[in-house]
């Protein structure tokens, strides 16, 4: 039999408790005098096996082992269901603590030797307050054997269990105590079975006698007795001195009680007295406030017109500038330049009339008027400018120089159209974002950032996280959906704690992120699971170039790092993660192009995975697992289903939104029962999908029953999900109709005999 009980496999625990059952069934076939108990302990397994019932003895493994045991070593098969009761009671006396009973596995020994159809219970030779004395209960089983051996075993045993209990206190080693009473089991075998209790008790004086214990004498015990009495005047003395203090007592807390009542009172009055003033000094702040506001609004729109119409003009003075170049090109070129004008005068108005509807797009545009950088960037686009003027020059003059052919004009023409186009590009959008237009028409170098008012650490976190709330409650007050965790996931990235989400496929990991990616109005980039190091630091080609990766980017400019399935990739080039977890204020590192990059204080790093990163399950059996110092860098945050998000999706459904509950509910079931991690669990995906099919009336009923319940699933296990959901849903509900048909389908596939 097994040694480790309390670590069996419960696959393993399943298949023998149904061997069992199997067994002891078979057994009920041959003379049994008591084939009723028999069955009675049938009834039992098979109540365990469905969960409905404990085992008598814990773990199950160990109460399987011992019916194994006690059928093939019973001397009679009748003896079979009263030796199993014995077992059971002799469990109860052993293990105090079913489980946790300390020094599990020696006491799982004793109980086999004492057990059993010979067991030591069954000839007498158990004492449950002897076997209490022992904490080894080897040391018992050593003592109980040695007397079983001996001539009066019985009579033996029965005096030395009353002696060792009287003479347990005198001697506090347990090593010594066996000693000594193995002594006495020799010495009684040379003594007539009516001279134990003698021969014990003249033992016994001589043990208390070593440890000091004599019979007090009577004078002494009268000198005591009036010592007593003494005690009890003094202690009534001490009652009455105790009663006047307690009245007194009461008398003081009953004016500490006034007092609180006065207190309380002036606090109130003088709480009123403080409310209404600052009530009236709140009410001119904000009034002073608000004027303040108006003043300000007032100038920044004035400065906005000035400097806009300023911008406006200077931009079509430089577009006249390269209309009028463009007109000493060769025909042929000044054909082409101005059908390409045209392209971009179209261009403009429609940029102009989607400026015009698009909220969002004004917003952004207001938003990039205000910024504190729009003079240098601008300063850029006027160097750009330069240099395309320069070009057009030496265009022009080579144009004029020898015969230009057809080929060469068209080379020329398109050698103009980024030109001429980032111009009116330029016109039609300096209303935005001047920078753009430069890196429409040549490639410069990219402006860092400003750091995100919601990531800056010089602001406290409270009002950050307060605007981000806000901002919440307001997209839900359109209909926006969040998931319970949302919170928490938010509050760890503004934190930059780096975040790692643990959750099943389809419980709405990877849409919370880019919920939170947009909230915070940061770039977010799903990198994916790390398989080599260069996923991370992007590589030198064999030109000596440096190919960035979108991680080199996101940690220069600013953005949220996604590493989604993080326990999927290679745990090696996962560690290189390391170098960029830290959340110091002025981190850098030297990527492979040589160049050493300040990380942006609007770099985020948010991972995801299925399991905890400790590697392989059931249900995820390729994941490796995350190096140690990896997850040391990580707050795990758990992620599971939202019912509430699912039902806010299905809100038009709640028939299909319930038979999904029970659904998940069964799923579950189906776990604690057998032990076996369920297959095909309800997600919040699927409930996204449902709502496709049934807004588009695309699958009907049955197919969605088909492909998102029963396809893939062993038989038994469907008809363990029909029986279970049917004990959730009422019969009177709709959703018992959807359930009907789940219950159709896995008929159907019981039928064929193949999965669903």
């Amino acid at each position: 039999m097994p040694g480790d009980y309390l670590n069996a496999g419960k696959a393993v625990t399943v298949r023998k408790l149904n061997k069992i059952i199997d067994d002891l069934k078979s057994d009920m076939g041959k003379q049994f005098l008591r084939s009723d108990e028999l069955q009675e302990i049938i009834d039992s397994l098979e109540r365990i096996k469905r969960g409905t019932e404990e085992p008598k003895i814990k773990p199950l493994a160990l109460y399987l082992d011992m019916i194994d045991m006690i059928r093939k070593q019973a001397s009679l098969p009748s003896n079979v269901p009263g030796l199993i009761h014995n077992a059971e009671d002799v469990y109860n006396a052993l293990f105090l603590f079913d489980e946790n009973t300390p020094e599990f596995e020696k006491t799982v020994e004793v109980f086999k030797v004492l057990a059993g159809d010979n067991g030591l219970v069954m000839r007498g030779f158990f004492y449950p307050y002897l076997f209490a004395a022992f904490s080894d209960k080897i040391s018992y089983l050593t003592l109980v054997q040695v007397i079983s051996r001996q001539r009066n075993a019985l009579k033996i045993f029965d005096a030395i269990k009353t002696h060792a209990m009287e003479v347990r206190p005198y001697i506090i080693d347990e090593g010594a105590f066996l000693t000594y009473l193995l002594n006495m089991v020799s010495r009684l075998v040379n003594e007539s079975p009516d001279s134990y209790g003698a021969f014990l008790d003249n033992e016994l004086w001589k043990m208390q006698r070593s440890n000091g214990v004599y019979d007090i004498d009577p004078v002494r015990l009268a000198q005591v007795e009036k010592n007593v009495q003494k005690a009890a005047l003094t202690v009534e003395s001490g009652k009455n001195v105790l009663d006047t203090l307690e009245l007194k007592s009461r008398e003081m807390e009953r004016v500490a009680g006034e007092i609180e009542e006065r207190s309380k009172e002036t606090a109130r009055t003088t709480e009123l007295y403080l409310d209404t003033k600052v009530k009236s000094a709140v009410e001119s702040i904000e009034a002073k406030l608000k004027e303040y506001e108006a003043q300000q609004k007032e100038s920044i729109h004035l400065e906005k017109e000035v400097f806009l119409k300023q911008l406006f003009s200077e931009a079509e003075t430089e577009l006249g500038k390269y209309k009028a170049l463009a007109k000493t090109v060769t025909g042929s070129a000044a054909a082409e330049i101005n059908s390409l004008s045209r392209e971009a005068d179209d261009v403009i108005r429609r940029i102009r009339q989607a400026s015009d509807t698009d909220e969002r797009l004004r917003d952004q545009t207001k938003k990039l008027k205000e910024d504190t950088e729009l003079l240098e960037r601008i300063a850029k686009l006027q160097v750009l400018n330069d240099s395309m003027i320069e070009r057009l020059g030496k265009i022009n003059e080579s144009a004029e120089a020898e015969e230009v052919s057809s080929g060469k004009a068209e080379a020329a023409a398109e050698d103009l159209s980024p030109a001429v186009s980032a111009v009116d590009m330029a016109a039609a959008q300096s209303s935005a974002s001047p920078a753009a237009v430069a890196a429409s028409a040549v490639k410069t170098v990219r402006p860092i950032p400003s750091v995100n008012p919601l990531l800056d650490r010089n602001v406290p976190f409270k009002e950050r996280f307060a605007i981000a709330m806000k901002e919440k409650e307001r997209r839900i007050a359109q209909g926006e959906l969040f998931h319970e965790m949302f919170d928490d996931v938010l509050t760890a990235v503004i934190e930059e704690v780096n975040p790692y989400l643990i959750g099943p496929s389809g419980c709405g990991k990877t849409y919370m992120v880019q919920q939170i990616g947009d909230l915070l109005n940061v770039d977010l980039s799903d990198i994916g699971y790390i398989n080599e190091e260069y996923d991370i630091l992007g590589y030198v080609t064999a030109m000596g170039e440096y190919s960035e990766s979108n991680f080199y980017r996101l940690y220069k400019y600013g953005g949220i790092a996604f590493c989604d399935e993080l326990d999927n990739g290679n745990s090696k080039a996962t560690v290189k993660l390391n170098s960029f977890l830290s959340n110091h204020v002025h981190a850098s590192y030297c990527f492979p192009g040589g160049e050493k990059v300040e990380k942006h204080p609007n770099f985020r790093v948010v991972a995801a995975g299925n399991t905890d990163g400790n590697g392989a399950d059931i249900n995820y059996n390729t994941r490796e697992r995350i190096e140690e110092s990896v997850q040391q860098r990580m707050i795990p945050i758990y992620v599971g289903y939202d019912n509430r998000v699912e039902q806010a999706i299905l809100r038009d459904y709640p028939d299909w939104f319930e038979f999904a509950c029970a659904f998940r509910y069964a799923t579950d079931r189906w776990k604690e029962v057998s032990g076996i991690p369920a297959q095909g669990i309800f997600t919040t995906r699927d409930a996204f999908r449902i709502r496709q099919y049934m807004d588009n009336g695309s699958f009907t009923p049955v197919k969605i029953m088909n492909y998102e319940f029963v396809q893939t699933k062993e038989p038994e296990y469907l008809a363990f999900l029909k029986d279970e959901i049917e004990k959730r849903l009422k019969k009177d509900s709709e959703s018992y109709g959807i359930w009907q048909l789940f219950a159709s389908e896995v008929d159907r596939v019981r039928r064929s005999g193949r999965k669903g």
